[in-house]
């Protein structure tokens, strides 16, 4: 269960971390399991538990250690096949092999009980798979709760490869002396008898050497990624691998594989991605805000402008992930002042318990590969709605194509906001200058009860609400405006009983 902990984020930063990544790697564990009881159970018939044991865990120790090998050949590849071929595709290649030689184990220790004692052989299965379950529970809470963002990923796995080896060793006092009888009178079965012991401990030594390669690899951070740019950090958190790079002109923020932020390095107040500017449409909508709330943090590029252009406006953000926090103060300038403030807690369990009120809400919790469900449905939009002061607006960004066969997370998620919220603006961000709907892009969603004519609404943002706003072509953000109509009765209305938000997802 360890082993399947880890195997979801080994495949997150080229698939994504949606349901179809957890369900491919349950699917492939749980054909491997079925597949490796009944091989596990054949072979500890017919060349005998005892001898058979070590040797498989060796192996799965073996095929545990060469996993991150395995995972940098094939998930380049199979990440071109998409989220659920490609997910399928690598949870197989990564993780079938040990996972079957893992499943083998439990038959062969069933088989050691019956030939210690058979008439309690019930009660010693019994106590066998009881201890089974409860290691599983520890691997699960162990790795999931501490060992992930203690070692990282590619050594957690390898460790777990060598804890297998020392348990194969383990194992070599079970072998007897004596051949199976079904050897005996078989050259072959005899050969396997024989080579048993020797062949564990030549697995053992080769799952040394390529386990110590690996982390050889791997201890020195790397001083480059894939883009040439420079690598400052990188963590496995519980909920992302987080890396900051730089080149020569911009800072970048990244979880598992979404661009999370960037900033300019000559203005850390300078966004290099577009959208979080976007969010400044909200003050058309509400030109006097007093008090923001911002769901979710990144680099913090939306909190710390707001903080600095709007001089009397407090800000508020919330960030599930305490190393993003800390990463936003180191990396990305994120500074520390009475106006601003930052909560380490789920965006939703926030709006649930504040009693604050917001003039304006901003959710930047949504990536192009994963949406946190309960941060998308109309229960949540009205949770918003009521911590909102009268006029409030409600701003997100989501990556959709406004049109065509890509657009069904765009409509879904604008049919929901819609049954909340009086209006509903959208911005597909740069669509005036390729007057393409059809492409997937960030699109800037703004919603109110308030209602405004869309003359107004392009009055305000012409002139900058009142020349309030600053960022960059701000003024001619009214030409992205998407005015044709939303059709939404093919979509779902996302709720907490039904949001199939990544069914929905369609970047490729």
């Amino acid at each position: 269960m360890g082993l399947e902990m880890v195997a979801a984020r080994v495949l997150a930063p080229y698939l994504g971390n949606s349901i179809y990544v957890w369900g491919a790697v349950i699917s492939v564990v749980m054909v491997a399991l079925s597949l490796g009881y009944a091989l596990g159970g054949q072979i500890a018939d017919r060349l005998g538990a005892a001898r058979a044991l070590p040797l498989v865990i060796a192996a799965a120790g073996l095929a545990t250690v060469a996993a991150p090998l395995v995972a940098e050949a094939v998930l380049p590849s199979t990440a071109a096949l998409g989220p659920r071929l490609g997910s399928l595709a690598a949870a197989t290649a990564i993780y079938f092999v040990p996972a079957i030689l893992l499943a083998m184990v439990s038959p062969m220790g069933v088989k050691l009980a019956a030939r210690a004692d058979l008439t309690h052989l019930g009660r010693s299965a019994g106590n066998l798979y009881a201890v089974s379950t409860a290691g599983s529970i520890v691997g699960t809470v162990a790795t999931s709760f501490w060992l992930i963002p203690l070692l990282s990923i590619e050594p957690l796995v390898v460790w777990t490869g060598f804890v297998l080896l020392a348990m194969s060793l383990v194992a070599l006092r079970l072998a007897p002396d004596q051949l199976p009888a079904q050897a005996t009178h078989r050259s072959a079965l005899a050969t396997f008898a024989r080579v048993a012991v020797p062949g564990t401990l030549a697995l053992a030594v080769a799952a040394v050497g390529v386990g110590g390669w690996v982390l050889w690899k791997i201890a020195p951070a790397p001083a480059t990624n894939e883009l040439g740019e420079t690598v400052l950090f990188r963590a496995d958190t519980q909920y992302h691998r987080v890396t900051v790079t730089e080149d020569e002109e911009v800072r970048h923020l990244r979880f598992d594989r979404s661009h999370q932020s960037a900033i300019a390095l000559d203005d850390p107040y300078e966004s290099r991605i577009r959208y979080p500017d976007y969010m400044h449409l909200a003050l058309a909508l509400k030109p006097d805000p007093e008090r923001v709330l911002v769901l979710g943090l990144g680099g913090g590029a939306i909190t710390k402008r707001f903080w600095r252009d709007y001089p009397g406006v407090r800000v508020d953000s919330v960030e599930i992930d305490p190393v993003v926090i800390d990463v936003a103060r180191r990396y990305f300038w994120l500074p520390e002042d009475e106006r601003m403030r930052v909560f380490n807690e789920d965006a939703r369990r926030y709006v649930q318990r504040t009693g604050e009120t917001y003039d304006i809400i901003v959710v930047d919790a949504y990536t192009s590969d994963s949406l946190p469900f309960h941060l998308t449905t109309a229960e949540f939009f009205a949770e918003l709605e009521a911590i909102m002061s009268p006029g409030g607006v409600v701003a997100y960004n989501v990556i959709s194509a406004a049109e065509g066969d890509r657009s069904e997370l765009f409509r879904s998620m604008y049919r929901t906001a819609e049954t909340v919220f009086d209006d509903v603006w959208v911005f597909p961000i740069g669509l005036a200058g390729d007057d393409s709907p059809a492409r997937v892009r960030n699109i800037a969603v703004i919603a109110t009860d308030t209602r405004l004519p869309e003359s107004e609404l392009r009055a305000r943002i012409g002139d900058r609400v009142g020349n309030t706003v600053t960022i960059p072509g701000f003024d001619s953000m009214a030409d992205d405006l998407y005015t044709a109509p939303v059709p939404v009765a093919d979509v779902p209305l996302l709720t907490d009983a039904h949001a199939p938000v990544d069914s929905l997802i369609k970047v490729q």
